[in-house]
């Protein structure tokens, strides 16, 4: 085998780092593939695949490659993550026209179908969520995030964690999870993710570990201890928050600044549905065909904005339990509903607003 050129070594050192991701490889204008990660965005794609080793004689020693140009990018990017792949961003952290021998490279992103922040990628009125889960026994922790919005939130469950993960996750819908290692051998949970909700599953590995996740849950919302967070008596809730705040730093390899408020969910504040109540019922899609039209969400969603939609579609799929807050909401419904010039005046100020909470996160 012929002797790897300094980018070639390059290329694969960063590869190593990143075996579960298709590497989009900076050259100049273009992202480029080599090897099985050629072979297999070229099938997912419609790309041809070629090769600079023209002059091997024998094919079977050439290096298979593919590419697309760098600001058409995005486009190919969703489609990869649509079908559940993974795509890290490996960029020229230096200016090719300065560099003194081989151009610097490094992975600058990894994205993932939890955490894409890209407008094209996502439903405008739909959130992304990405979830962690933990569990232990018969206790468990869970910890949901979009991204996109820096909406945050975690639930703890003492007992019977098992049933309370899977109502759990079948309200969020996440696109992908990262789980404990008891929770990935669960049978119950792992098929529930990937068979009824489609999500992709990683592992969790030491993520999980207690005192560091609660670190990093303090660190991330500026508090000297979990108590101020009403987490102090939630271990499993922390655990699964600090994963998640570990994962997205790993990946995202940024500041998450955006993301400032966690919000713990009990089962007094929500009524909890499971799976088969919650598709019978039809809230967020018909059981036909699955698709929004003809369900309860379809039918009362007069939004405006995007923020409004997925609102709504919060509120929808986590019924109050609250009487106070119930009739909170109805009042404030009342008022808009008894003054249609107030209505109007809303309507059409709401008509100018752009995804706020999507445009802060970038």
């Amino acid at each position: 085998m012929a002797e790897l050129t300094p980018m070639k070594r390059q290329y694969y050192e960063i590869k190593q780092r990143n075996p579960d991701c298709l590497l989009f490889f900076r050259l100049g204008d273009f992202y480029e593939m080599f090897d099985d990660d050629a072979r297999l965005a070229a099938r997912e794609l419609d790309l041809t695949l070629t090769t600079r080793d023209r002059n091997v004689e024998d094919p079977a020693e050439r290096t298979p490659m593919c590419g697309v140009p760098y600001h058409s990018a995005e486009a190919y990017i969703g489609r990869l993550i649509a079908k559940g792949y993974k795509v890290a961003i490996c960029e020229q952290l230096e200016d090719p026209a300065l560099a003194k021998g081989l151009v610097d490279r490094d992975v600058i992103r990894i994205i993932t179908p939890g955490t894409v922040t890209a407008s094209s990628m996502l439903e405008e009125n739909k959130s992304n969520y990405l979830c962690a889960v933990y569990l232990s026994g018969q206790s468990g922790g869970t910890a949901f995030c979009d991204l996109s919005t820096g909406e945050f939130c975690a639930a703890n469950y003492p007992a019977d964690a098992v049933s309370h993960i899977l109502n759990e996750l079948g309200r969020f819908a996440p696109r992908e999870a990262v789980c404990a290692d008891a929770a990935a051998e669960n049978d119950d949970i792992r098929t529930f993710l990937t068979k009824r909700l489609g999500s992709l599953v990683e592992a969790g590995g030491d993520r999980f570990e207690y005192m560091a996740a609660a670190a990093r849950v303090c660190e991330q919302f500026g508090v000297q201890s979990t108590d101020a967070l009403g987490l102090g008596e939630a271990p499993a809730a922390v655990c699964a928050a600090g994963a998640l705040l570990a994962y997205l730093h790993e990946t995202q390899k940024c500041d998450l600044g955006h993301i400032r408020r966690l919000e713990l969910l009990g089962d007094d504040h929500y009524m909890e549905l499971d799976y088969t109540t919650r598709r019978n019922l039809e809230l967020t899609e018909n059981l036909r065909s699955g698709e929004k039209r003809g369900s309860l969400l379809w039918v009362l969603d007069k939004t405006k904005t995007p923020m409004g939609g997925r609102l709504l579609r919060a509120w929808v799929e986590r019924p109050l339990l609250s009487p106070v807050q119930i009739r909170r909401r109805l009042g404030a419904v009342e008022e808009l509903v008894g003054d249609n010039v107030l209505r109007g005046e809303l309507i059409r100020c709401l008509r100018e607003i752009g995804d706020m909470q999507r445009l802060v996160s970038r």
